[in-house]
């Protein structure tokens, strides 16, 4: 278990968001959080990460390895979650590479500077993310889904034990789509979890195995994909019939070698 939630209530003035969530979210799962615009998705990624505290209650009601994520110190917070929030804090003016590197503060023994280990780590998640030809660009110079994949590798170099992403695919085309969502689901099968708000529930049904959803009224859903993908239940969640849109239930990967991945 990485992360745990006991009795997790969220809420607006006004508005409640979830009521009494108990989740346990293991190593080598990855799942979706799905529901309409503002029922509570973004809230709950920054609760769970320990970015803000939860409505009333325990001091317990979120559990990050064991304890409290306020009880962990930053670093060793940082070593156990990796966040990926919509929008970044400020702005960087540093090059691709500088900024992939500060994925490694959490892990950082010399205070002189970075170590042979984090350099290599660095350019190894720009690879992944094909960004070496960038890696001396500055990041103010890049497009919205440039930069998405540069903060996705600062991510792969932060290396946590469970990655806590809302809308990692935004801003990035079909095959960076599909590109990300295949790197997610291989982090979970390599032992770490994923947790990961999305919109298109094609990629969840094809590449997640856990599913969150958030309703009205602070109702939730939250189980395996197979069980709780079905249409009866999107159909409630986002308040339209799923046959105007032609969407099929399909748990067939895509090749690889269809978008050239």
């Amino acid at each position: 278990m990485i992360i745990q939630t006991k009795n997790l209530t969220l809420q607006y003035p006004g508005k409640l968001l979830c009521h009494d969530l108990n989740l346990t979210v293991n190593c080598g799962e990855c799942w979706a959080v799905l529901g309409q615009n503002g029922c509570g998705k973004t809230t709950l990624i920054h609760v769970l990460g320990g970015l803000r505290c939860a409505d009333g209650g325990s001091a317990e009601s979120v559990i990050v390895a064991g304890k409290a994520p306020q009880t962990w110190s930053r670093g060793e917070l940082a070593r156990k979650l990796g966040i990926m929030l919509q929008e970044e804090a400020g702005e960087f003016w540093g090059n691709v590479k500088e900024y992939v590197l500060l994925g490694r503060h959490p892990h950082v023994k010399n205070l002189f500077g970075w170590e042979a280990v984090d350099h290599d780590i660095a350019i190894r998640a720009m690879e992944r993310m094909e960004l070496v030809n960038f890696s001396h660009r500055s990041l103010d110079t890049l497009s919205g889904g440039e930069r998405q994949r540069v903060r996705i590798a600062l991510l792969l170099a932060q290396s946590p034990q469970c990655y806590l992403l809302d809308e990692p695919l935004q801003h990035l085309d079909l095959r960076y789509q599909l590109f990300a969502m295949m790197l997610f689901k291989e982090l979970a099968a390599q032992g770490c979890a994923v947790m990961m708000v999305l919109h298109d529930i094609t990629w969840v049904s094809r590449y997640c195995d856990h599913v969150l959803m958030l309703f009205e009224n602070g109702r939730v859903l939250a189980g395996s994909v197979g069980e709780l993908l079905t249409q009866d239940n999107l159909e409630e969640l986002y308040q339209c019939n799923l046959d105007e849109f032609g969407i099929k239930l399909l748990r067939l990967p895509i090749p690889s070698t269809v978008l050239g991945v």
